[in-house]
């Protein structure tokens, strides 16, 4: 069956005419591949969702690109490799983009060692399902659309749980974000193979590939890599934010709607990957190649606007500086997208396996202004994707209302932005509704310990 998309999901907006011509102003044009190899990087222990990994390697060790420097803490966790040949400098608390001190393997390159092949191919057909995850797990790969969750973890579901449909998120709708639709025209093939390998391990019966309409270019890559595939479709979706959101996607791709408290897209028979995460799936289950780096795109008020191929633990600063340098004095650098990237508060912070973008905003282009009292307006309401309240929450989180938060489900926030996108008194919910969030997480950490 031929699947379009309607494009209907709760709340989302459409970004305006100004952020549209930004958008063209900084937009990012390149069809090759261009890499970018630091002298030194800063690898932390904790890049995921979950237990942090443990070090195995010591100051001194002289390491491989690829070799294992993190042991995953648990089963909720991921492994960690060096993404470059040389020595370990040393191992220590290091900034990253939240502002948390985090263990961190500092790796000195060696610029006399063999480049490591990863170029040996196996056949993943002939591999079992409890193989094909033990090698995404022994790869450390995690949701590389942001959310970091451990991969190999997300397939590994109960039994009486039944996949219907594989679908690979290609719609990177934040605005300046160009990382996965170079991948998409580039990498097609292997994105395909990622898919595929899911769907053995669920035993699907389609695989479906959403791309937003403005990316032309992409979809044209991977409807020629999946014209050889009857149970592949390529499904062009409305450029609407966010709609990269797994619950947003799944709703307007297949008119599913997943509980905002705790459900999964899984158990509605939909496993959701980004197309990012299905390349070093491939990678990982056919040439045995962890996830050691990733396409991030360089953006904004910067003077070589482009997308890099990066070693992970790359410094914002190495990478800017790699690009150029600055264009005017910097405002606001953010690690990920103007929507729900992070403000960094020093160049210092390295790059991780969800670094899909650096967003440099000049005086110029911030158009940030002081907030004023909230006018009772509701567009931040009807613009929430989840169905929230959100400048009730932020109204009680002000206040230190926790309990409020909970009960107006804060903790179910995606954090897209679109309510501070569209707020006219130009107040910060989203921030402040996911300061509820871990403040509500801690009420519930407490109410466990007291128990």
């Amino acid at each position: 069956m031929k699947r379009t998309a309607s494009g209907k999901f709760t709340g989302g907006i459409i970004f305006s005419p100004s952020t549209k011509a930004l958008k063209e102003r900084w937009n990012v044009q390149q069809e090759k591949e261009i890499y970018f190899q630091p002298d030194r990087v800063y690898i932390p222990l904790q890049q995921q969702i979950g237990a942090p990994s443990e070090a195995v390697v010591e100051k001194g060790d002289v390491v491989k690109q690829g070799d294992l420097i993190g042991q995953a803490g648990g089963f909720v966790g991921a492994t960690i490799h060096a993404s470059i040949s040389g020595t370990v400098k040393k191992i220590v608390d290091w900034p990253d983009a939240s502002g948390n001190q985090v263990p961190t393997v500092v790796i000195q390159r060696d610029k006399n060692a063999p480049e490591v092949s990863f170029s040996k191919k196996d056949n993943y057909q002939a591999l079992t399902k409890e193989e094909l995850i033990q090698r995404v797990s022994d790869a450390g790969i995690v949701g590389m659309g942001g959310a970091t969750f451990p991969t190999h973890v997300k397939l590994t579901v109960d039994d009486d749980i039944t996949v219907k449909s594989i679908v690979l998120n290609g719609a990177e709708c934040e605005p300046f974000l160009e990382a996965d639709a170079l991948l998409m025209e580039n990498e097609s093939q292997r994105i395909i193979t990622g898919a595929k390998i899911a769907q053995k391990i669920f035993a699907a019966e389609e695989i479906l590939i959403a791309i937003e309409t403005d990316k032309p270019e992409a979809i044209a890559a991977m409807q020629k890599s999946a014209a050889e595939f009857t149970d592949v479709q390529i499904v062009p979706v409305p450029t609407n934010y966010p709609q990269g959101g797994e619950k947003q996607l799944l709703e307007s791709l297949l008119q599913i709607e997943v509980a905002i408290d705790g459900g999964l897209p899984v158990e509605a028979g939909a496993y959701l990957m980004n197309v990012s995460t299905s390349a070093a799936v491939a990678s990982a289950v056919e040439n045995k190649q962890p996830l050691i780096s990733r396409y991030c795109t360089v953006s904004g008020d910067v003077r070589q606007k482009q997308t890099v191929i990066f070693p992970i633990g790359t410094l914002a600063g190495d990478i800017i500086d790699f690009c150029g340098g600055f264009d005017g004095l910097p405002e606001k650098i953010l690690m990920g997208g103007p929507m729900m990237g992070k403000a960094l508060a020093t160049l210092d912070v390295p790059l991780t396996k969800s670094s899909n973008g650096l967003i440099i905003i000049g005086k110029k282009s911030n158009e940030a202004f002081e907030e004023s009292p909230c006018i009772r307006c509701n567009l931040c309401s009807e613009v929430c994707p989840m169905r929230l309240e959100p400048q009730n929450i932020d109204l009680f989180y002000r206040q230190g209302n926790s309990k409020r938060c909970q009960d107006l489900k804060a903790d179910a926030c995606i954090n897209c932005g679109a309510c501070s996108y569209v707020c006219p008194a130009r107040r910060d919910l989203a921030r402040n509704i996911t300061a509820a969030a871990g403040d509500i997480k801690k009420l519930i950490e407490e109410a466990k310990e007291s128990a």
